[in-house]
């Protein structure tokens, strides 16, 4: 599974999506609960086969969503007393914004939610944020638990929870930043280095990390690297040897395309 962002001369960079599947623990109920305390949290890309509400307990959270095919991923800081609704297979990046994050994961099976739901970033009302407290007590009784998602469900469906102001994001510059990597792949010259894109975007280094995390949830060294790897493989693909793909992409050695290759999955 892929995600990733397409430029107007249809010049593409895929980021790689794992499939974290969790339908089957929905079925005896119609849900799943997690509850997370991991210092440091990060989730790379991944999506799931049923719909996920996330929501931090304490501290905050950094996400990441493709929207739709095509679209531009979305973006919000999360706090307490908002949350995330994606449906099934919508590719994610997750990481926390503070040093410490404690969160919830509520996974649903998509029939829970109905067709009105409403996606994506969410504020959410005093009601939705007190059925939450409650189902992640630790004594709460797991017979209790049923009813507690229900009327979750049914208060982000009919309640006042509002759509989540979007996080502020450099307007693509982590989408140009691929562009230019896509276009000099597509001429065959060398990749630029990112002290040169940046240069070249009129912004610094820094900002051209913050955009690529905020993005796609990987520094551009990392997303400049996933391009190299992505375009061996269609060379490889296509019939060329490592070392003639080596050689097309400007390597010194087939020894370093082959341990880009191996260190990154494809």
């Amino acid at each position: 599974m892929r995600a990733g962002g397409a430029s107007a001369d249809h010049h593409a960079v895929t980021i790689p999506v794992h499939l974290s599947p969790k339908l089957a623990l929905t079925a005896p109920s119609g849900f799943a609960l997690h509850h997370s305390g991991q210092p440091h949290y990060t989730r790379d890309w991944h999506a799931h086969d049923c719909a996920m509400l996330l929501w931090p307990v304490a501290g905050g959270l950094q996400a990441t969503w493709q929207a739709a095919a095509g679209a531009a991923p979305g973006a919000a800081r999360l706090a307490r007393a908002s949350a995330l609704l994606l449906p099934a297979a919508t590719a994610h990046h997750t990481r926390a914004s503070t040093p410490r994050l404690q969160h919830g994961e509520l996974y649903l099976a998509p029939e829970l939610l109905g067709r009105q739901a409403r996606f994506g970033a969410l504020q959410l009302d005093g009601a939705v944020q007190a059925l939450l407290d409650a189902l992640l007590a630790p004594a709460l009784d797991a017979r209790s638990a049923a009813p507690l998602v229900e009327a979750i469900v049914r208060q982000i469906r009919f309640g006042r929870s509002r759509a989540l102001a979007a996080a502020p994001a450099p307007a693509g510059l982590a989408e140009r930043m691929l562009q230019r990597f896509a276009q000099a792949l597509d001429h065959e010259q060398s990749l630029p280095q990112i002290d040169a894109v940046a240069q070249s975007l009129g912004v610094s280094v820094r900002q051209l990390q913050r955009a690529c995390e905020q993005t796609y949830g990987a520094s551009p060294v990392a997303l400049r690297r996933r391009a190299l790897a992505a375009r061996a493989r269609a060379l490889m693909a296509q019939g060329c040897t490592l070392a003639q793909a080596s050689q097309a992409l400007g390597f010194a050695s087939s020894g370093h395309l082959g341990r880009l290759l191996r260190a990154i999955a494809p």
